[in-house]
Order: structure tokens, then sequence, then C-alpha cells
């Protein structure tokens, strides 16, 4: 039976729902990435790897929710936005409705770091209310030991996420524009490592600002000019090493989504209990 959800009649999917009990949901959002890559980066990207990891061990995949919170990125044209609260209160449904037909493990590929407040808000309800175990994966934290000739994983368009469009969408990359840029400096003393992070003396100091603030292109390492190591060369992402990227990312999805199926922790009713034995 096909493994997408889209294509199984209502049928199809009690006969499926009844089989297994854990699902993958693939969310991402619609927001600017550089002058290189189309607005819909994050979402295909988690698409791709929840299609290819429900090919390969038939796990049921739900269609993609292609719009997360990314209101940091709403001055560039083309982003599309929610609420935290929009995004908080959708998923919850979303999991409300996987309930019902009996699913108790829930695999959310999240293509935007955005996203993670709301979609933990959802979750932790889903637990209380229905006892639901769900996690959230995110591409780079699988290849958060990953070095890329200099540069980590999680650049905001940076060589990974490069590299997975180019393995799942082609078509949405103009590689002769891409660029890293550094973080815009406006103070020698208070010195911007990221939309939302700055460096002061030996410390760190919290600063939400939109990327625009920090960035001309919205493609950028999100580092202090300090920290980039050297100047990037996106000849590198190559469809070779796109595809073996992919499949690295892949690979670990199968066996932590064949893992998580079978993972059991003591209800919170259970834990409250035990806790409230041990205080006595």
């Amino acid at each position: 039976m096909d493994f997408e959800l889209s294509n199984m009649t209502w049928v199809e999917a009690r006969e499926r729902f009844g089989a297994s009990k854990l699902a993958i949901v693939p969310i991402g959002s619609t927001e600017q990435h550089g002058h290189h890559l189309g607005v819909g980066a994050d979402w295909i990207q988690a698409w791709d790897i929840a299609r290819r990891v429900g090919e390969r061990i038939g796990t049921t995949v739900l269609p993609v929710m292609p719009y997360g919170v990314s209101g940091h990125h709403k001055e560039f044209p083309g982003t599309i936005t929610l609420n935290p609260e929009t995004l908080q209160e959708v998923v919850y449904d979303i999991l409300e409705s996987l309930d019902r037909y009996g699913v108790k493990r829930v695999v959310f590929m999240n293509g935007h770091g955005g996203n993670t407040g709301a979609l933990t808000g959802a979750i932790k309800e889903a637990r209380e209310d229905f006892g639901m175990l769900c996690a959230i994966c995110h591409w780079w934290d699988i290849l958060m030991e990953k070095d890329l000739w200099g540069h980590p994983a999680e650049e905001h368009a940076g060589y990974a996420e490069t590299a997975f469009m180019l393995a799942s969408r082609p078509g949405a990359v103009r590689m002769e524009r891409a660029v890293l840029s550094p973080t815009r400096q406006v103070d020698p003393e208070i010195q911007l490592v990221r939309a939302g992070l700055a460096r002061f003396r030996d410390g760190v100091v919290r600063i939400p600002l939109s990327t625009v603030d920090v960035s001309e292109t919205g493609s950028m390492t999100e580092a202090h000019p300090d920290d980039v190591p050297g100047t990037s060369d996106y000849s590198m992402i190559t469809p070779e090493f796109a595809e073996a990227l992919m499949e690295e990312v892949v690979d670990w999805m199968c066996d932590f989504v064949s893992k998580f199926e079978n993972l059991e922790i003591p209800s919170l009713e259970a834990s409250k209990g035990k806790a409230m034995k041990e205080l006595k």
C-alpha cells in the first residue's frame, strides 16, 4: 500500500492506521532563503526527507504543512508567516485527529527552527490529553557533528540547505547567485552573531531582531565576521554530494522512526504517582 496518506482512500487509511501506531508529519515554512533558493526550501526539504523515509520503511506520511512561524523574515517578499499560537493550535488539531485513529507516536520532520516553540507546546498538550508521544527531528540536528568545509549544517541557505534543495528540487536552486554573508555589525562592542544573539565582552545576550537587521541578502552564515571560515564556495555542492548528504539524513531517520515506534515511557499519571510516592 502507498505510504502517502494523500493517496489513500478512507478505507485504506483505516487499514493503515489499524496496522501501525506511528505517523510522520512533515512541516516547514514559506520564507526567503537568500538570492539562490526558492521560498519553499524548508517545506520542500522536510517533505522530501519524510517521503524518502516513508518509501523505504513504509511508515505513513501525512501531507506537508508548508507554512510556519517566519515573522523574522517578513521584510523579504514571498515570506508567508503564521503566529506561533496559530501554528500550535493547528498542530494540536492534527494530533487530536490522529489520536482518533489510534496513532500514538508521531514524528515531526521539521524543516524550520522557528516552528519549534509552537510544535513543543502542541506536543506537550497532546501528551497530557491523549497520552501521545511525539518527536521533533531537524535535519541540522542530525548533522550536528558534521563539518562542511568549516561551516555548520544549520546555516540559513548555507551549504547543507543548498545541498538538500539540489537533491529535492534542483529547479528551485540558482547556484550562480549563491553567497554566504556574515552578519552586519552596527556597534564595536555589542557584536551581532545572528538575528537574536549578540556577543558582549565574554558573554552573550539575546536581542530579538529581524533577519533584515543583520543581513541584506537573507543568506547568511549566522555568525560574526571574525568567525566566518573563509569565503563561501558553493561549487563544492555537487549533485553527488547533495544526494549523499540527503541519504545520510534519511538513513538516520529510518533507524530513529523504527526505534521510536516502540519507545515506551510511563504515562504522566504514572510518573506523577511515582514522584508523589517517593516524596512520602
